[in-house]
């Protein structure tokens, strides 16, 4: 064989290689992928990725279904209950009714609402104001984050 020959199969043999691994990781990362998230593939084969904790609305509005989202929460004496939280044009908000259930008035303040998922982990954390009370007022809450959390499985809300 000459030279240019011997090049040419050399050439060819790192390109084969440098293909099959590109491959391989490519498989890996989608399966990473698979792994973390329940997915559906479609006859087009895209992949959708499952919201266990969303139903969508007939315009777009994706609604949280989560039992332990909706569970009331307490901070500083104040009871968060009939909570929502929904997605719709870019936007996710989450809404409460707060009621001050001690026996004190209880000044603005200033909280840290943070989204979980199903898993325990942190999603997200934005902040938010309680409005002033007398005792036994109720008021709304309300935060809103500008990505897709509607499928978080519950939140934590803590005073800062």
């Amino acid at each position: 064989m000459k030279k240019k020959e011997k090049l040419l199969i050399a050439v060819l043999i790192v390109i084969t290689l440098v293909v099959i691994i590109f491959a391989r990781t490519r498989k890996n990362a989608k399966d990473d992928v698979t792994n973390e998230n329940t997915v559906i593939v479609d006859s087009s084969n895209e992949i959708i990725v499952e919201e266990k904790y969303v139903t969508t609305t007939e315009d777009g509005t994706k609604v949280n279904t989560s039992e332990a989202l909706k569970a009331n929460k307490v901070v500083n004496g104040v009871e968060f209950s009939d909570i929502g939280l929904i997605q719709k044009s870019g936007e996710t908000v989450l809404t409460a009714t707060v009621k001050n259930t001690g026996s004190a008035a209880v000044e603005m303040f200033a909280v840290d609402v943070t989204l979980i998922d199903d898993a325990g982990q942190d999603i997200v954390t934005v902040g938010g104001l309680v409005a002033p009370m007398e005792a036994g007022a109720t008021a709304s809450f309300e935060t809103s984050m500008t990505l897709d959390y509607a499928n978080s499985y519950d939140f934590r809300v803590t005073a800062k």
